[in-house]
Order: C-alpha cells, then sequence, then structure tokens
C-alpha cells in the first residue's frame, strides 16, 4: 500500500482535530487514537464497507521540532474477492487523491485554530 507524507506548521492537537474531521466528513465515523511512541500518535478508523468494496485510513502524526509535525497518511482499500470471499488490496489512491485529502487536512487546521484551543 502507498502512503503518504506532509509536513504541518500546527500543535499535535490542532492536527489531529482537524485529521479526526475530515476522515468524520468523509463518512469514515469516529477514528481511534493511540499513542505509538514519545512523539508520536496514531489514529485509525474502522472499515467503511460499500458493496465489494472497503476502506480504512490510518494517519500518524509524529513531532519533528517544536513547531512541526509530520502527518502520514495510509488510505486502504480492499475488494472482496469472489471466489474465496477474501478481502483483497487494492491501490485505489494516487498522488493527486492524497494531495487533496493534505489540502482538506490543511483547510481544517485553519478552521480549529479558529475555533481556538
Amino acid at each position: 500500500m502507498d502512503k503518504s507524507t506532509q509536513i504541518f506548521e500546527a500543535s499535535e492537537k490542532i492536527i489531529l482535530r482537524a485529521i479526526t474531521q475530515v476522515l468524520k466528513d468523509r463518512g469514515f465515523g469516529q477514528a481511534k487514537e493511540e499513542n505509538v511512541g514519545e512523539d508520536q500518535r496514531r489514529l485509525e478508523t474502522e472499515y467503511v464497507p460499500q458493496g465489494d468494496w472497503r476502506t480504512k485510513v490510518e494517519a500518524t502524526v509524529k513531532k519533528i521540532n517544536p513547531k512541526e509535525r509530520e502527518v502520514t497518511l495510509l488510505v486502504i482499500t480492499e475488494q472482496k474477492d469472489s471466489q474465496s470471499a477474501d478481502w483483497k488490496p487494492k491501490k485505489m489512491m494516487g498522488k493527486s487523491q492524497y494531495e487533496k485529502l493534505f489540502n482538506e487536512i490543511e483547510m481544517q487546521i485553519y478552521r480549529e485554530w479558529g475555533k481556538g484551543q
């Protein structure tokens, strides 16, 4: 699976709120949040089924320095195999789709700032 990374100048708290809202707006429901290291947090959604397809998102926010955070997104899409009923990974997200998702997150970061801490 391909993943994509981008740097944001915002606090971890604001970025996590922004990602959570964007995923919710896209129909992924509530994302689970967990610590995966001293300076790293992870969000993961449940699979969202749609016919013979299902998709989930994993996002990692890693502190680079006091101002910057590295955000890595992985969108996992799988299709049900009609022969075995197993799920087979399918590459659906290209660079432009990830850029669109990052742009939505960036806009939501500004909205979160507007709401205040």
